[in-house]
């Protein structure tokens, strides 16, 4: 076989490698639909139509989101009685993202359904088993 193709074949293998690596997440889009307090990106991704999983397990709608700020997009999406929130700020990545519910806070981990998915966002509550050690911000930093 001739050095050419072993090459090509070599790298054909890294770049698959690389784009399953690319593909892993902490936990699924199912397993967040599981989990109370998640909230789960349904439609395109440019609609910023959000849903959230009640106390109960059961997934409630919520109004699209709208941009409440100009300079920082800054998100807000609430059920249809104002009772729940979604808020997030969003640049080029979603920043933190936060369920308020009634009077308690809930701060989100969100991942997206990856390389060979639609790249719509799902989170769940930063407290859950499930989510990654996160690192420690440094307090040197100036």
């Amino acid at each position: 076989m001739r050095r050419e193709t072993k090459i090509g074949f070599a790298l054909l293998a890294l770049l698959t490698l690389t784009a399953a690596g690319c593909d892993e997440r902490p936990f699924t889009r199912d397993y967040a639909r599981s989990v109370p307090n998640s909230v789960i990106q349904v439609g395109q991704k440019a609609d910023r139509t959000w849903e959230y999983v009640d106390r109960d397990g059961v997934s409630r709608e919520l109004n699209t989101c709208e941009d409440l700020s100009p300079w920082n997009g800054a998100y807000s999406c609430k059920t249809p009685d104002g009772t729940v929130e979604l808020s997030y700020s969003s640049s080029k990545r979603m920043r933190n993202p936060t369920l308020h519910v009634g009077d308690e806070a809930v701060p989100l981990f969100c991942t997206n359904s990856g390389f060979w998915g639609d790249g719509l966002r799902f989170c769940i509550p930063a407290s859950d088993p499930a989510v990654p050690p996160q690192p420690v911000p440094r307090g040197d930093k100036s």
